[in-house]
């Protein structure tokens, strides 16, 4: 048996007299139960109250003792350490642990990154505040567990990694994906890390450290813009018109879609400058054309221009046609970096539309053609009974065959009202051009339109130089029109003498008066108003066209020389 240790203290008369008391009373048999009797009343007194540390409670058997240095700070994750009962773990007291796991405590609680330490055979977890967000609800409960507990939902990942760093052997990764039981459900989380081994005085590894990143959002944002970028260059790919990017002076391609692959023919351009992906383009201007762009700014918009192509594999020319933008790419001090082209091949509906023109002038030719035909079938069945209603005959003729003139140059897709006007009183001007007084916006006309205006404006002009204001020297005709409203427009035009003879209204409507308000006014969807002022015949046309007041249409842009 053990030899009884004996200890030998000095106690206070007081003390000696009140133990004398306890055991002079019969309450107490010697002096030592006194003693012990005390000292368990002390202990239930002064029991710890309960604390709590970062909204967690501690141990109420958290040591009383200073903690030792290497805790000191961290957060709190450093006072929950400090509070933690290690002796219940299998790394015994904090003041007793080997002097690389101190080192090592000490500066993860002093760091902001995410850092974990797992210590010994047991490879219990210790960590820091950074740390906390990663563990979620696993927190605060992990402190002081083994890292199989804490991580069991993803041990067949991790696992092996810890192993290895057991094993001597370091790992860096810059992204794992682990699906965690995390905030309420599986979340998919995205981490950078590090496993390094740590090994003790005898040079043994003893435990890990990891220093850590959840790169969960960055990796999601990353997903999201590729995504995006493939969505982008999916709908480049498939757009229908050609595209294509051109960075530099020298015009090198860094983009060019399928479409612009199909129309020049090649595939392999990006990375290749203009010159040397499509030498045959030589001389036609395109490169000076880009050139240009690039060193002014400014864009060009290019319509139906010819161009020269080696578009097959045995390198035979082939004219195509363009329509295309030249768009200059600024950065962002406004210098330009490159040039955005895009455009279609519109080479199917030039040559559509050139074989609709030589069939429209056939077309032409042969109702020209009718038209000399009946007019000389005309004067030949009048020509021994000339009269007046022969001329008028001819004249009519002769308005329609004009009118007939100006839809033919434009290819029968319309007129412009200043034409049309100037062609029908074109015959009824006196050399000075004093006679009428002509204005109004540019209005382009259908064909049907413009053929009924012609002929009634014919008729206007006829009535007015036989008996109206054009039939004396001093008169004269205003004409006069507007537009107003969208899409379809509303038309205004008047057509006022002045200055010639009072007029006297007809007993009788003829065929001129006839075709001027019944035939215009069903042509032109409208109403004709036809009144015989005594200062002279007033004629307004209110009508809605079929298109707003606009230019006529482009001519065919030039190549580029």
């Amino acid at each position: 048996m053990p030899a009884k240790a004996t200890i030998t203290a000095s106690l206070t008369p007081e003390l000696n007299a009140f133990i004398a008391a306890k055991v002079a009373s019969g309450q107490y048999r010697t002096a030592s139960e006194v003693i012990r009797a005390a000292l368990r009343s002390l202990g239930q007194q002064d029991q710890p109250e309960e604390q709590h540390v970062g909204g967690f409670p501690v141990p109420s058997s958290a040591p009383t003792s200073p903690s030792p240095v290497f805790l000191q700070g961290g957060g709190t994750m450093g006072a929950l350490m400090r509070a933690h009962d290690w002796s219940a773990t299998p790394l015994g007291r904090a003041a007793s642990w080997p002097q690389p796991l101190k080192t090592l405590v000490a500066l993860m609680l002093d760091s902001r990154q995410p850092m974990f330490i797992a210590w010994g055979p047991a490879r219990v977890m210790l960590y820091n505040d950074g740390y906390v967000g990663i563990l979620g609800q696993r927190h605060p409960a992990a402190l002081g567990r083994t890292f199989a507990e804490v991580w069991s939902d993803i041990m067949s990942r991790v696992g092996p990694i810890l192993d290895r760093a057991y094993a001597g052997e370091s790992t860096h990764m810059d992204d794992i994906a682990l699906n965690l039981h995390r905030n309420g459900n599986v979340e998919e989380a995205h981490f950078a890390f590090s496993y390094t081994p740590v090994r003790d005085e005898a040079g043994q590894v003893a435990g890990m450290f990891c220093a850590c990143t959840e790169t969960t959002e960055q990796v999601r944002a990353r997903a999201a813009a590729q995504a995006e970028r493939e969505r982008l260059y999916s709908l480049f790919q498939q757009a229908p018109g050609f595209i294509c990017v051109l960075d530099g002076p020298e015009h090198t391609f860094s983009l060019a879609n399928a479409a612009y692959h199909r129309l020049v023919g090649k595939h392999d351009l990006v990375g290749t400058p203009v010159r040397s992906a499509l030498p045959e383009v030589a001389g036609q201007g395109f490169f000076e054309l880009l050139d240009k762009v690039f060193t002014s700014g400014e864009p060009f918009v290019g319509r139906q221009i010819p161009v020269r192509l080696r578009r097959d594999a045995d390198g035979v020319a082939e004219d195509r046609f363009v329509d295309f933008l030249y768009q200059p790419i600024t950065d962002a001090s406004g210098k330009v970096t490159g040039i955005f082209v895009e455009g279609s091949d519109v080479t199917e509906r030039v040559r559509g539309e050139e074989h609709q023109r030589l069939l429209i002038n056939e077309l032409n030719h042969r109702v020209k053609n009718t038209l000399a035909t009946v007019q000389a079938i005309a004067h030949q069945t009048f020509r021994r009974d000339h009269s007046a209603k022969t001329d008028t005959f001819e004249a009519r003729l002769l308005a329609l065959s004009k009118a007939h003139d100006l839809l033919t140059r434009e290819s029968w897709e319309g007129a412009a009202l200043p034409e049309i006007v100037d062609g029908a009183v074109d015959a009824f001007r006196r050399s000075d051009g004093a006679r009428f007084q002509v204005g109004g916006p540019e209005v382009w006309l259908t064909p049907r339109v413009a053929l009924a205006l012609a002929m009634a404006l014919h008729e206007l002009g006829t009535n007015a130089a036989k008996y109206g204001a054009l039939s004396i020297p001093s008169g004269r005709v205003l004409i006069h029109w507007t537009t107003s409203g969208e899409s379809p427009t509303h038309l205004l035009l008047r057509w006022e003498e002045q200055g010639g003879p009072p007029v006297v209204p007809p007993t009788r409507q003829g065929f001129g008066s006839r075709l001027i308000e019944r035939m215009l006014a069903s042509e032109m969807g409208g109403e004709v108003k036809l009144q015989y002022e005594p200062a002279g015949v007033v004629c307004t046309v209110e009508a809605r066209l079929d298109s707003e007041p606009q230019a006529r249409p482009d001519e065919i842009s030039t190549a580029v020389a």
